[in-house]
């Protein structure tokens, strides 16, 4: 199938899906290799579904379980990318070697109608499925979830598209992408998982924090393009008094010097940790306020947990953040030098404008997966032809192939 725009084929055919459990193949590779908020979303969409449809998990690493398949594949920053750069022939880069290498073993396990859907958050991985998809003349549908933030125009080719936010949903429809075809259905999150036994003065005390310290929270790739991690450690410097900027930072998608750099600048005065997923609760708890230094956003799963947990937090002043925390207090511009820092000083120094940076009603009410769980089912079911998307903003979108 050549790239032009598929937004007028006819939908494919599937063999009576209505009459046994939908099938549905969830594929990331970086699930089970990295701790990204892509890699995190997918992983709760795979536990949340899989009790209502078929869903089988393919991922390129860790453990499996029920339902879960580990494919051999050549990921970005393994040993093998390094011997077989396969990516350099045609001026690509290691994530496009990842995703052909996947998606090549993922095919077999495609083969003979066992899918009814496929679903992908992967630009590369969606392009090549999709075009693999014509050449073998496969029957599944392909659902790409746009979590990139990137130009309407860049889209890979899909069947349909999911967007989790609602500045790129309107982009897309701005662009030109047929509104009937795409769906506004954010990402989830379990408040479940945040829960902690023990009391902040415990977790203070176990991390070596004194009661008095006041800690400003990042949970955010340690880069400079965009979290904006030196902006944000720039800005903590220029403050006095016992604080601790912690970092809770994954560094396969950052800029190395960025530790030295805050140690340089904050000396005993940051920490930088990596914690494990369920471990992250425990920050929240202690921590007293949490900075989103990024002035662009494809959702903010972080941000979103943290205020579900009822932690102040502060975001750039844009549509996609005042979209998402509801919360004007919470909002200010990250661009202007200085403007971070004064905001932490006032909140810091007065409990009612700390208190003004919090969220919870609204996060948790939008984003929590106990409400969106149907969505998702209804999503699958739509895409696979067996039903409308009955509780989505929107009915589902096909993007236009490119």
């Amino acid at each position: 199938m050549s790239d032009a725009d598929c937004s007028d084929q006819t939908p494919l055919q599937n063999e009576g899906p209505a009459d046994r459990r939908l099938r549905v193949a969830i594929a990331c590779p970086g699930i089970g290799l990295a701790q990204r908020g892509f890699e995190r979303f997918f992983l709760d969409i795979f536990r949340h579904v899989r009790g209502d449809v078929d869903a089988t998990l393919f991922k390129g690493g860790g453990s499996t379980g029920a339902g879960e398949k580990v494919l051999p594949f050549i990921s970005r920053g393994g040993v093998l990318i390094k011997l077989l750069p396969v990516h350099r022939l045609v001026g690509r880069t290691p994530i496009h070697t990842e995703c052909l290498t996947f998606a090549l073993a993922l095919l077999p396990h495609l083969r003979g109608g066992k899918f009814d859907v496929v679903h992908t958050i992967d630009p590369p991985l969606t392009r090549v499925l999709f075009h693999l998809r014509a050449a073998l003349g496969m029957k599944f549908r392909l659902l790409y979830t746009e979590g990139c933030a990137m130009p309407p125009g860049d889209y890979p080719p899909a069947d349909y598209c999911q967007q989790v936010a609602k500045v790129t949903y309107d982009e897309a429809v701005a662009f030109g992408h047929r509104p009937e075809w795409m769906t506004l259905l954010p990402c989830g999150f379990d408040s479940a998982r945040f829960a902690v036994a023990a009391d902040r003065a415990t977790l203070r005390r176990a991390h070596g924090i004194a009661p008095d310290t006041r800690v400003i929270l990042s949970v955010a790739a340690l880069n400079r393009g965009h979290k904006r991690i030196d902006h944000l450690i720039d800005e903590v410097a220029g403050i006095d008094g016992d604080l601790l900027l912690w970092l809770d930072a994954s560094r396969d998608q950052g800029d190395a010097d960025l530790a030295g750099y805050a140690q340089d600048k904050l000396g005993p005065r940051v920490r930088i940790t990596h914690v494990a997923s369920d471990k992250v609760g425990a920050l929240y708890r202690l921590a007293d306020l949490m900075v989103h230094a990024a002035t662009t956003e494809s959702f903010g799963l972080a941000l979103v947990e943290a205020a579900s947990t009822g932690l102040p937090v502060l975001a750039h002043d844009s549509p996609h953040f005042a979209w998402l925390l509801r919360n004007p207090a919470s909002l200010l511009d990250m661009r202007a030098p200085g403007a971070l820092a004064a905001r932490l000083r006032q909140a810091l120094a007065d409990p009612a404008a700390l208190a003004a940076l919090r969220c919870p009603g609204h996060v948790n009410a939008a984003f929590e997966w106990q409400a969106l769980r149907p969505r998702y089912l209804d999503l699958y079911r739509h895409v696979a032809g067996v039903g409308a998307v009955a509780s989505a903003d929107r009915p589902v979108t096909r993007v236009a192939a490119r």
